[in-house]
Order: structure tokens, then sequence, then C-alpha cells
């Protein structure tokens, strides 16, 4: 894989989206782990006097099937040199009857990928053990890790392995609603992105005593039953997703550089 790439889009659901990151709540761009990896990925295209292109066509509540479908089929009419794919995370309660046609849809969407000339990089679902009331779901996540990582090696390229980042235990990676990287987690995703790639920037992190986790005490349980819990649970009784009426942050390719901001300090590696 290159490590000077001028055109990246990203496809996924809520995490790479950027719910939970520093600024989000007053800005959808700049936010989230794949803006950050965009971001190392102009930094390093400037410095040679190149400009970089991104589209992120992530939205929150997506399904594998759908990511598989509009954006997928989006990423390949923008024809770019890198796509990331995070799928799966939404299907964790599928019947387990349905895998082999989530497996297939899949497979059949990176194939289509890597036949339009992009390169692609796979990203599994992360391990729930942040929580002890979300443990029983880790059979689940690692089951679509396998079928990543399954798929990943058919066609011989790489996996950004969330599932085994066993750090990610610590809840100052993780937002209020438990279920969305903070700011921290985010950088740390971009970072573990850009060893992959090989790039020559990271996102500078912060010490482990600025690294605050949410309150979890019976009061602050109670406000994320309220405030998350409920309204996640009557979402999936009406069969709606926090996306439904929304759209993509970037549907085309964009010129993009990186923002002078305290969130995003880069450091060479």
């Amino acid at each position: 894989m290159s490590t000077n790439y001028r055109s990246y889009v990203a496809i996924g659901d809520s995490l790479s989206e950027g719910l939970g990151d520093f600024t989000f709540h007053k800005t959808r761009r700049y936010n989230g782990w794949t803006d950050r990896l965009a971001g190392l990925l102009a930094k390093q295209a400037a410095e040679q006097s190149a400009n970089f292109e991104y589209a992120n066509l992530a939205l929150r509540g997506s399904k594998l099937s759908v990511i598989m479908d509009w954006q997928l089929n989006r990423a390949v009419q923008l024809r770019p040199e890198l796509v990331t794919v995070m799928a799966g995370s939404n299907d964790l309660m599928t019947h387990p009857e349905h895998l082999p046609r989530l497996r297939e849809q899949y497979r059949a969407g990176i194939q289509r990928l890597l036949d339009s000339g992009s390169d692609v990089i796979l990203v599994n679902t992360i391990n729930p053990l942040h929580l002890q009331v979300f443990k029983p779901l880790r059979y689940r996540a690692e089951r679509m890790s396998e079928m990543i990582v399954d798929t990943a090696d058919s066609y011989g390229i790489p996996v950004l392995d969330l599932f085994g980042i066993q750090s990610f235990a610590d809840l100052c990676y993780w937002a209020e609603d438990m279920v969305h990287f903070s700011g921290h987690g985010h950088v740390r995703v971009a970072n573990e992105a850009a060893q992959l790639l090989d790039l020559k920037y990271r996102f500078k992190e912060a010490p482990e005593h600025e690294r605050l986790s949410p309150a979890r005490g019976l009061l602050e349980t109670i406000s994320w039953i309220q405030r998350d819990v409920i309204p996640f649970t009557a979402r999936k009784l009406k069969g709606v997703t926090s996306g439904d009426g929304l759209h993509p942050k970037s549907q085309r390719l964009e010129s993009f550089m990186p923002i002078t901001s305290p969130y995003w300090e880069m450091i060479s590696s």
C-alpha cells in the first residue's frame, strides 16, 4: 500500500462519522478518527506540494447492508485512492441464520472497491469490555470481527484491529453514551491507522492523567439509562435509526487540510 495518498473516502457508521470526538457537538467536520486520518494524509501530501481530497460518507445507525449499498456505490463513483470500511457494529444482534448473507454482501462490496482500483483498509469491531453490561456482546463482536479478518485475508488487504486494542477497556476512551469513542479514543484509532499505513505523523495523545473517564456512579448511570439506553431501545422497537433524516457530512471529494486546534496537534512519528 502507498503512504502518499491523494484522495480518501471513509464509509461506515457513527464511529467513522465521528460521534463522541472532542468538538463533535459543535460541528461534524474535523471530528472523528477518519477525519483525523485524512488530516494526517493531507499533511503528508502538502509536504510534497500535492493537493489532498477527502469525503466522509459514514452515517450513524448504518447497518452493514446499507454501508455495502449506497455508501459503497458512492465510494466507487468517487474512485479514491484509499477507502476505509468500518461496518458490522450495528449488526451484532443479527440472527445467526442471516450471517451468511451479510458475509456475502460484505465480500462482494470489498471486491467491488478493489476492482475499482482503490486501496482498502478494513476495520473490525471493538471488544466491548469497558462496561460489565456489554460483556455478553463479546462473542457476537468476536464473530463479526472474525468475518472481517477472514475477508481481509482472502483479499490480502490490511485490517485495523480495534478488537485487539486491550486498552479500550479503559473508560477514558469512551464518550458518555458508552458506545462511541471519546476524543481520546478517536485520536488513538487515528494513530493506529497511521501506524498501519506507516505515515510520517501522529496526533499527540494526552498524558494518562489528562484522559478523564466519564463518571459511572449511581446518578450518572441512571442519567445514562434515561438519556441513551431508553431512546436507543425505543428506536429499535420502532425500526428507525439515529441517522434517519440525516445526510453524510461530505458526499464528494473536497480539498482537505489539517486545522490549527489544540485537539489537532500533530507530531512526527
